[in-house]
């Protein structure tokens, strides 16, 4: 098991953050409920061991180990009812808080290769959680905040580029971003997590070695142990890396700019199929 990530969160230059964690993880534990921090704070979360800038956000993403609507009524409620969050109106599972920030709290419990889950028949709204439940058992890390005793759980960034891959394919007309997200977290993996790379992955290493590339391939790795027991959505991830169909092509060409070209990315993805597939 890895040792927890030590952050500050002033790092992340998001007013009130702190205190929105400390209330939401509150009533979770209250209600017995487990989370990990997924999406732009997640990957913010990372990106702060290296003092690496991003585009800012105001959401926050929790995924919520819940498959019953009781359960999960119970948290907004307590949010609602006790601590100044409110519903917004037509937006499933999005709260408005009293810290600035908006949030998601999305429910899983059950691995899953369908666009829309119900987790259970009295569950009136679908979601969609490809990749969840796996990312809960094998791609989350504990983080402590080094000013406070406040902890949490995030995903790990080949988790979050995992997640993005799903959802660009699923909608890529509302995911315009992701792109971009997912060039960024290509080219800062290796800085942020070198010194895991370099004691669990040190084969990769040679003269040679673009240190890039060698963190592409550990992005392959990881998402390869993260779809281990699910060949159903391991067979759809490779599809979207194999950039056949227009909207994979249309993800890649995204990714370019005055620094990055088309051929590279190519490759990247290449490079992360292929690692795949060895496991």
């Amino acid at each position: 098991m890895r040792k927890p990530l030590q952050i500050k969160l002033e790092d992340l230059r998001q007013d009130q953050l702190k205190e929105l964690l400390q209330v939401v993880e509150k009533v979770f534990i209250q209600s017995e409920v487990d989370f990990y921090l997924l999406g732009a704070i997640a990957r913010d979360t990372w990106y702060a061991k290296e003092q690496i800038e991003s585009r800012a956000t105001r959401d926050v993403d929790f995924a919520v180990y819940i498959s019953e609507k009781e359960k999960y009524d119970e948290v907004l409620e307590e949010l609602i009812n006790n601590h100044g969050f409110n519903e917004i109106k037509d937006v499933p599972f999005r709260l408005q808080t009293p810290f600035t920030f908006t949030i998601d709290i999305i429910p899983f419990g059950e691995i899953s290769i369908d666009e829309a889950v119900i987790p259970d028949e009295s569950w009136d709204r679908p979601i969609f959680v490809n990749g969840f439940e796996e990312i809960f058992k094998k791609a989350t890390i504990q983080v402590k905040d080094e000013g406070d005793n406040l902890e949490f759980k995030v995903a790990t960034l080949p988790a979050i580029l995992l997640l993005k891959l799903i959802a660009y394919d699923d909608r890529p007309e509302k995911r315009t971003q992701d792109p971009q997200d997912i060039a960024q977290i290509i080219i800062n993996y290796f800085e942020v997590e070198k010194e895991m790379i370099w004691e669990e992955h040190h084969d990769l290493f040679d003269e040679d070695s673009d240190l890039i590339e060698i963190g592409v391939r550990v992005i392959g790795r990881e998402i390869s142990e993260i779809l281990s027991e699910n060949k159903t959505l391991k067979d759809r991830v490779l599809n979207i890396l194999s950039l056949e169909d227009r909207v994979q092509k249309n993800m890649a060409e995204a990714m370019v700019n005055d620094d990055l070209t088309l051929e590279k990315v190519e490759g990247w993805f290449t490079l992360i199929k292929e690692e795949i597939e060895e496991e």
